[in-house]
């Protein structure tokens, strides 16, 4: 597909690494009235069988990959899929290569629904400085947490070893240059202090530009 275009409306680019609360920001910036566009939940809604771009997809992921990443029951088994692209470049690859069109023709959609006098957030987990969200986005929010609570978040929450939260962090972005691709930077460790940061951000993003 071409280039997103932007909107008349305030777009907010809003990324971190994995596990860095991401996801606490956007619930808590929605409820505040922002319009969410999550990367993340149009991925895995590109790759259920419950719709028609996701039987699409899983069907070129089959072509490609074969029946090794998919459940007994049909379903792609995320757990394979997720372990066979961070041990595999060129799997990666072509992942993206299907994916990525679409998710990004879906957000393209999303934001043309944006209302001027609304903001939308743009929810980006991965991010590299070539981007195509980069260009379209007012302001780039970045999400931060120390390495050791990352860890510890993401072996928890997503039930894997420690060597494998540890190749998949180290497989993104790095701090610092997330760091000079942000506007406005986070450090998720206190829910309090966070939130007072979300409520200014709010205000500021409110406002019409």
């Amino acid at each position: 597909m071409g280039d997103i275009k932007g909107s008349k409306a305030r777009l907010v680019l809003l990324t971190g690494g994995i596990a860095s609360g991401k996801t606490f920001v956007s619930d808590y910036l929605q409820k505040k009235g922002a319009i969410i566009i999550d990367t993340d939940v149009i991925s895995r809604a590109m790759t259920n069988r419950d719709n028609d771009a996701g039987l699409e997809a899983l069907a070129e992921i089959r072509a490609h990959f074969g029946e090794a990443v998919f459940t007994d029951q049909g379903e792609l088994d995320r757990g394979r899929m997720r372990e066979l692209i961070f041990n595999d470049s060129q799997a990666k690859k072509a992942l993206e290569t299907i994916l990525h069109g679409r998710i990004q023709a879906e957000v393209q959609r999303q934001i043309e629904s944006l209302e001027p006098y609304q903001y939308g957030v743009i929810v980006v987990p991965v991010i590299y400085n070539t981007s195509p969200y980069l260009a379209i986005c007012d302001e780039v929010l970045v999400v931060e947490v120390p390495y050791d609570l990352q860890l510890q978040r993401l072996i928890a929450r997503d039930n894997i070893s420690k060597e494998m939260a540890e190749k998949i962090i180290s497989s993104q972005i790095s701090r610092l240059d997330r760091r000079q691709l942000g506007s406005y930077i986070i450090v998720s460790q206190n829910k309090e202090f966070v939130e007072r940061q979300l409520d200014k951000l709010h205000e500021s993003y409110s406002k019409p530009q």
